[in-house]
């Protein structure tokens, strides 16, 4: 039992920290944020510097596809202060995560 309260702790920890991880405010206050569409981000966040594209489980039969994941990764001004380096990651056209880090620190 008390390995079981252990681990769903951990997890709410976890899940938690995810869900509010998954944003980024710009330097005019705007969000960014999971669960946006590719053209909610396009027009809050401009064109990306670079854009990855993955496809995964690949089929030989013609009416199955693989999951595409993109990786788009921008030089944003931040709102708390600085140049950020973000990479965000959509799939199926929404935004599933974002990663950033302030520049030069």
């Amino acid at each position: 039992m008390r390995t079981f309260m252990f681990l769903l702790t951990g997890t709410l920890l976890f899940s938690s920290f995810t869900a509010s991880a998954c944003g980024f405010r710009l330097n005019d206050g705007r969000l960014i944020n999971c669960g946006m569409s590719r053209i909610e981000l396009l027009d809050r966040a401009g064109e990306p510097v670079s854009k990855d594209v993955e496809v995964h489980a690949i089929s030989t039969k013609p009416e199955e596809t693989g999951r595409r994941i993109e990786t788009w990764s921008y030089i944003l001004p931040g709102a708390i202060g600085g140049n950020y380096l973000v990479s965000i990651t959509l799939e199926q056209g929404k935004v599933t995560a974002i990663e950033s880090r302030q520049q030069k620190r």
